[in-house]
């Protein structure tokens, strides 16, 4: 049975999106945790990021998109906001861990950046008319350059 585009985009854009849209970049800090907290070692343990998490959190980022793109918001601060938005949500909440990666802390400029593909990827689907032609064409590069790798 094949995998959704999606479920493909989203492991192989947090880990690869980094080296490619290097440019990008994020300041990312915790504020709220939806945590286990251990009370006799003060441990923190966070809660991986679930695929239904995952897609609330895309599907938030992209409505952000598309609704300050329809306000004149211009694209680069719209997706930059989104995005970081997205990634302050894995990061804060379940610690930068996502179930379908591992064990492993994501860095906060892997989520970003993968969250960039995810919201554009949605954008192109949801509100192509604000998503401007230049963007759209470096979506669709990374993606095929994301596919060669695999």
């Amino acid at each position: 049975m094949k995998k959704s585009p999606i479920k493909t985009i989203i492991p192989i854009s947090v880990f690869a999106a980094s080296i490619l849209l290097s440019s990008c970049s994020s300041s990312i800090k915790s504020e709220s945790n939806p945590t286990k907290i251990s009370a006799e070692k003060k441990e923190v343990s966070f809660i991986p990021a679930s695929d239904e998490d995952i897609f609330l959190y895309r599907q938030i980022g992209i409505s952000y998109l598309c609704m300050a793109r329809q306000i004149e918001v211009e694209f680069p601060k719209a997706i930059s906001l989104a995005a970081k938005n997205y990634a302050l949500l894995i990061s804060s909440r379940h610690g930068g861990l996502i179930k379908e990666l591992g064990k492993e802390k994501i860095p906060d400029k892997n989520i970003y950046n993968g969250a960039i593909l995810q919201l554009l990827d949605g954008a192109m689907k949801n509100c192509p008319d604000m998503v401007p032609e230049e963007d759209k064409k470096k979506f669709l590069k990374t993606v095929e350059q994301l596919n060669q790798n695999k």
